[in-house]
């Protein structure tokens, strides 16, 4: 028997060519001949050669998943997909959008609506990553206010935590209010003021509040007016009791706290925006255990912790570490009584953790 022709195919059988690759830069200039696209800097995304299109603004109140967001145009929320042309470049960041942003929306075709365009962010509150390459994890875009939540028991009062906030929130540009909740379970009055009479000589926003007896909800209502405000700090601290007690509509899910490390569970899954019956909006954001700065924070570190603002230019070097230096007007301060020994402690534990 004749073996069965096989079906013959054209084999490439050339070589492999080292190929030189024009600079990044330049492919972003070429209309139709940019082969290289995830080489393209994220500072070329706004230019777009996409004819036939119909822009709109809005505003992104949740994601979805990566690339799905729920959009505010006009006052009514749509539907809409990251434009593949912008998911082509790179990013410092993990995601390329965040809740909070403001968005050139595509609505040419009405039931395909795309984001072509991310607006300019006025500021941002982001954390970092851990290991050596640290990216960039944007919590929430274009906020006027951060609600730094803690609590005075379950889970304990932890100041150090306050302490990192107050750092990333000067560094962001963004407008800081202490919020100590659950005082209802407060035995010694004396106690809690002398461990936030620091942040309060400082000039900080503080409140103290109870969901339980009402306490200092009228006047945490009345600084949340009109403003986009960003409720955040370690899970279990009774962030979403406090939004439902403000909002009851809302009805947001709470969880108990463990009774082995009195730790709370992430209740809030996911960022999302939402409007208040008062105005402005909230932004809740799943409690963060864990708050790391950028390695690269550190020489701003002495310039900006809770109480150093004004002491730094008053050292002998410009460049203080305010821990072994001469002259130190910090050092000074501690030694004077005018800063507490407990957050020298943590200014030096958050410096030599960076």
């Amino acid at each position: 028997m004749k073996q069965k022709d096989k079906k013959k195919t054209n084999r490439w059988v050339g070589k492999m060519k080292n190929v030189h690759l024009p600079d990044p830069e330049i492919l972003d200039e070429i209309k139709e001949q940019a082969k290289f696209k995830t080489a393209r800097i994220s500072t070329k995304a706004s230019q777009s050669y996409k004819e036939g299109l119909k822009l709109v603004q809005g505003r992104i109140m949740e994601i979805k998943s990566n690339y799905r967001y729920i959009v505010e145009i006009n006052g009514e929320l749509h539907n809409a997909k990251m434009s593949g042309r912008l998911k082509q470049f790179l990013y410092s960041s993990h995601k390329i959008a965040a809740v909070g942003d403001y968005v050139a929306v595509d609505v040419a075709i009405v039931s395909d609506k795309r984001i072509e365009k991310i607006l300019p962010r006025k500021n941002a509150l982001i954390r970092y990553g851990t290991g050596s390459f640290q990216k960039e994890i944007i919590l929430a875009a274009n906020i006027d206010q951060v609600i730094i939540t803690s609590s005075w028991l379950k889970p304990r009062l932890k100041a150090g935590l306050i302490d990192r906030y107050l750092c990333i929130v000067a560094l962001q540009g963004l407008q800081p209010i202490i919020v100590i909740n659950k005082i209802d379970l407060l035995d010694d009055e004396q106690e809690l003021e002398s461990q936030t009479a620091y942040y309060k000589a400082m000039g900080y926003p503080l409140l103290y509040t109870s969901v339980v007896s009402g306490t200092g909800m009228n006047e945490l209502k009345e600084l949340l007016v009109n403003k986009d405000s960003v409720f955040t700090g370690h899970s279990g601290t009774g962030k979403t009791s406090l939004i439902n007690y403000l909002e009851p509509s809302l009805d947001l899910p709470t969880a108990e706290i463990s009774n082995y490390n009195e730790k709370g569970k992430h209740t809030t899954s996911q960022s999302i925006l939402i409007p208040w019956s008062f105005g402005g909006h909230l932004l809740d954001t799943p409690g963060i255990k864990t708050i790391t700065l950028h390695s690269e924070d550190k020489e701003y570190i002495p310039k900006i912790f809770p109480g150093f603002e004004n002491l730094h230019n008053k050292c002998k070097f410009r460049d203080c570490s305010h821990i072994h230096e001469e002259n130190c007007a910090v050092i000074e301060a501690v030694e004077s009584g005018i800063i507490p020994i407990e957050r020298y402690d943590s200014y030096q534990y958050l410096y030599e953790s960076l």
